[in-house]
C-alpha cells in the first residue's frame, strides 16, 4: 500500500552557460531564467503574514522581501540586487538547482511555528541536504528559498548554486556538478529531514529525552563515585579474578603510564578479549543494571521505528539509523573504558580488605573443589585444624589485613621517593 506523502518535492534546474540544453539553448535564456527566479521568489503578494506582524505595526511597513538567505533572515531589496549580480557570475559554470517543496493543506501550519521552521531550514536542514548531495564546503554554496501562500497548500521554492567548484566526484579534485536533476535518494533525504522536524516534537523529542536519561542512569553503574558501581561488586569471585588479571596485563602493557586509558587505543588481543569477557559477564547477570539496559535497548528500538514510519510516509525504503548506532557505540566505549581503567587503577593502587583476603582464600579453594559453595569453603577454611591455617577467627583476619596494608603503605612511600616529581595517577 502506497502512503500519501506528507512532503512532496519537485526538482528542476537551469543549466550553466557551459552546460546548455534544448530548453535553455542560449546564455540569454539562462540569464533571464535566473534573474526572474529572484523576482518570483521575493514577491510579497505570495508572502505569509502573521498576526504578530499586524499588532506590532510591522504589517506592510517592513523593508524585508519574501525571500530568505543562508543566515535565516529575510533579505532586503538591496541584498537581492546584490545577489543577482553574484548569480550572473555563478551561472557561467554552475547549474542552478530549483526545488518546490509542498505540503498537504493545513499540515505545516498546524504542526510547526513557521518562522522557526524557516530558520531551521536555512541553518540546519539545507546545509545537511547539500552535504548529502556531495558538496564539500557549505560556505562555497549559495542558496535561497521563499514560502508562498498563493495556493491552498503552502509550498517553498528553493534554489542553490556553487560559488566555485565544490562537488566531490570520484577523484580527489573538486569540480562543478554536471548533472542537473538530483537523485531520488538525495531528495528522499531532504523529505525525511523536513518531516522529522515537523513530527519530532510530538514523538521523537520525548523519546530522545527518555533515552538520554536512561543512558545517564546506565553510566552510573560504571562510575566509581556512585554507590551502585558494578565493577566493585566482589561477590562474583570469578569476575573479580578476571579484573585482577586484566589489571596485571594492562600494567605490563603500559609500563607505569599515569594517563587515562582509552580502550580503542589498545592493540593487545588478550587484553581486548578479557575486557570483552568482563563486559559480557556483567551484561548477562540478572541484576537491576540488566533490566535498565533492556529498557535502554527498547527505547532505541522505538526511535528506530519512528524513523521507519517517517520514511514509509514518504515512500522511502532506506532509513538512517546512525543516531541509534552512535548511542550504542558511545555506551559501549564508556563501559570498555570504565573496565580497563578500573582494572588498571586497582593494580596500581592495591589496598587489602578482609573481603579481598577472604576472596583469595575462597578462590584458591574453589579451583580445587568447584562443587563447594562459597560459604562451605570459607567455613571449612576458617575452622580448619591444619597448623598452616593462621586465620582461625575474624580478629586474626583483621590483624593480618592491617599488617599487610601497613607494609604496602611503607613500600609505597619508599617507591614515591623515586618519582617525587611525577604526577600521581588519577582516574
Amino acid at each position: 500500500m502506497i502512503n500519501t506523502p506528507k512532503v512532496v518535492i519537485m526538482n528542476m534546474y537551469t543549466p550553466s552557460y557551459k552546460n546548455l540544453n534544448q530548453t535553455y539553448s542560449s546564455k540569454e535564456a539562462v540569464y533571464d531564467s535566473t534573474m526572474n527566479m529572484f523576482d518570483y521568489y521575493s514577491d510579497n503578494k505570495k508572502k505569509a503574514f502573521f498576526m504578530l506582524d499586524y499588532f506590532s505595526g510591522k504589517f506592510g511597513k517592513d523593508k524585508e522581501m519574501n525571500i530568505m538567505f543562508e543566515n535565516g533572515k529575510y533579505a532586503t531589496k538591496d541584498e537581492i540586487e546584490k545577489r543577482k549580480k553574484q548569480y550572473a557570475k555563478y551561472i557561467e559554470n554552475s547549474n542552478i538547482n530549483k526545488l518546490v517543496i509542498s505540503f498537504p493543506e493545513g499540515y505545516l501550519e498546524e504542526n510547526v511555528d513557521i518562522k522557526e521552521f524557516e530558520k531551521s531550514l536555512a541553518k540546519h536542514i539545507i546545509p545537511m541536504f547539500l552535504k548529502k548531495c556531495g558538496y564539500d564546503d557549505i560556505k562555497n554554496m549559495s542558496y535561497q528559498f521563499s514560502l508562498h501562500t498563493d495556493q491552498d497548500n503552502l509550498h517553498f521554492h528553493l534554489s542553490f548554486a556553487e560559488k566555485k567548484p565544490n562537488y566531490k566526484s570520484y577523484g580527489k579534485e573538486l569540480k562543478y556538478r554536471h548533472a542537473g536533476k538530483l537523485t531520488q535518494k538525495e531528495l528522499g533525504f531532504l523529505k525525511n529531514e523536513i518531516e522529522h522536524y515537523i513530527e519530532k516534537e510530538k514523538v521523537f523529542t520525548p523519546l530522545l529525552t527518555r533515552t538520554n536519561k536512561e543512558l545517564d542512569n546506565l553510566k552510573k553503574y560504571f562510575n566509581p563515585k556512585e554507590k551502585n558501581f558494578i565493577l566493585k561488586n566482589r561477590d562474583d569471585i570469578l569476575l573479580e579474578d578476571k579484573i585482577v588479571r586484566l589489571g596485571e596485563l594492562l600494567s605490563n602493557e603500559r609500563d607505569n603510564s599515569n594517563q587515562r586509558i582509552k580502550y580503542n587505543s589498545i592493540r593487545n588481543k588478550e587484553i581486548q578479549q578479557l575486557t570483552n569477557e568482563i563486559k559480557k559477564q556483567l551484561f548477562s547477570k540478572d541484576s537491576e543494571f540488566k533490566e535498565e539496559y533492556k529498557d535502554f535497548k527498547k527505547s532505541l528500538k522505538e526511535i528506530n521505528n519512528y524513523f521507519i514510519s517517517v520514511a514509509e510516509s514518504n515512500n522511502i525504503k532506506t532509513v538512517d539509523n546512525s543516531l541509534i548506532k552512535n548511542k550504542e557505540k558511545y555506551f559501549n566505549n564508556y563501559v570498555m573504558n570504565a573496565i580497563v581503567n578500573h582494572a588498571y587503577y586497582q593494580n596500581k593502587h592495591p589496598k587489602i580488605t578482609e573481603n579481598d583476603l577472604l576472596r583469595e582464600m575462597v578462590y584458591n579453594e574453589y579451583k580445587k573443589r568447584k562443587r563447594q559453595t562459597r560459604y562451605n569453603i570459607l567455613s571449612n577454611y576458617l575452622s580448619s585444624n591444619i597448623r598452616s591455617n593462621q586465620f582461625r577467627n575474624k580478629y586474626q583476619i583483621r590483624q593480618a589485613v592491617r599488617n599487610i596494608n601497613n607494609e604496602l603503605e611503607e613500600a609505597e612511600k619508599e617507591f614515591e621517593k623515586l618519582f617525587s616529581n611525577d604526577s600521581e595517577y588519577t582516574k
